[in-house]
């Protein structure tokens, strides 16, 4: 039987490490209470097991107690390889020395937006119950999409290729192959509940003015080297409600985003506007251009789906 090198594989190497590590904790006295080991006389308490535990993401099929012991293993050689690098002074290394600190910010800053987030109050009911009405095509009349969809790398010369001409998706594809840049066609899906409104908003007006009209968005996943550009036309619409005491907990739950989003960037202009004053620069050094402001009445660019925080029951 093929055994998956995330699953009994890995396990079996978690035990040659286990085995490893608790070898050399032999002929010691054994740690009690909240201390679940110790290395070096430094002690790992069960509070910091779990947290390693609440990041690990074991198969489903493998016991807690195996992976509780995997992970203490994985503690414990993490320590006592940092005690070898401390034994050869790396800790003053200056590109340590930096990592470390931009490390820690970010800890930090991280520590900072939890604390914000968990002063913002949970939206009430009646608040939910209005984002549903203002937002029908999400929720009473919630659109499900299917796409005809064309992805590529945008290229640099994009303003230049051709592609404001093209009126179908087969003008669009014969654009791309006569400029050699590769393509992906396929069928993708779009739920109105799960994607920017902006977006959902402005797919109703293309369908309601013409529903064979060609649209495109940007978006740049994570890893990508460019951004990524989305031709779409709408192939079919069927409208699924959403509705009920989970339309009311998924819509609190978009308000509450918003409102962390909200209270996060409150808080950060407040900071800024109280630190802006210590922040001195070097000579041939400032601050980033500040960014041109829309002009009242701009049409909202289009951006590409959101994933959710929460998935709502069909």
């Amino acid at each position: 039987m093929m055994m998956s090198i995330s699953g009994t594989t890995r396990i079996a190497a978690g035990f040659a490490v286990l085995a490893l590590v608790t070898g050399c904790n032999k002929g010691g006295e054994a740690p009690k209470g909240q201390v679940v080991a110790t290395v070096n006389g430094d002690d790992i308490t069960i509070h910091e097991l779990n947290s390693e535990l609440a990041l690990a993401r074991p198969p489903a099929d493998v016991p807690r107690k195996t992976v509780e012991q995997i992970v203490l293993a994985r503690v414990i050689e993490r320590k006592m390889l940092a005690d070898v690098a401390r034994e050869r002074q790396l800790e003053k290394n200056p590109d340590f020395i930096l990592a470390q600190r931009r490390v820690d910010d970010g800890l930090l800053v991280q520590a900072l937006q939890s604390d914000i987030a968990k002063k913002v109050a949970k939206p009430t009911r009646e608040t939910a119950e209005k984002y549903i009405e203002a937002h029908p095509d999400q929720f009473a009349q919630r659109k499900l999409y299917t796409i005809d969809q064309l992805q590529f790398l945008r290229p640099a010369n994009i303003a230049t290729i051709g592609l404001e001409p093209a009126k179908t998706m087969a003008d669009v594809a014969d654009v791309l192959t006569r400029n050699k840049i590769e393509f992906r066609r396929n069928t993708a899906g779009i739920d109105a509940l799960q994607v920017n409104p902006a977006l959902v908003a402005e797919i109703g007006k293309i369908v309601a003015r013409n529903p064979n009209e060609v649209f495109m968005f940007a978006d740049q996943p994570q890893g990508a080297p460019a951004p990524v550009m989305y031709v779409n036309k709408v192939t079919d619409m069927k409208v699924q409600p959403f509705t009920g005491e989970p339309a009311i907990t998924f819509a609190q739950q978009i308000l509450q985003r918003e409102n962390i989003q909200k209270s996060l960037v409150d808080n950060l202009k407040t900071f800024k506007a109280a630190s802006d004053a210590k922040v001195k620069y070097a000579a041939g050094y400032g601050p980033p251009p500040k960014p041109v402001v829309a002009a009242p009445g701009a049409k909202p660019t289009l951006t590409a789906p959101a994933t959710p925080a929460a998935t709502p029951a069909s």
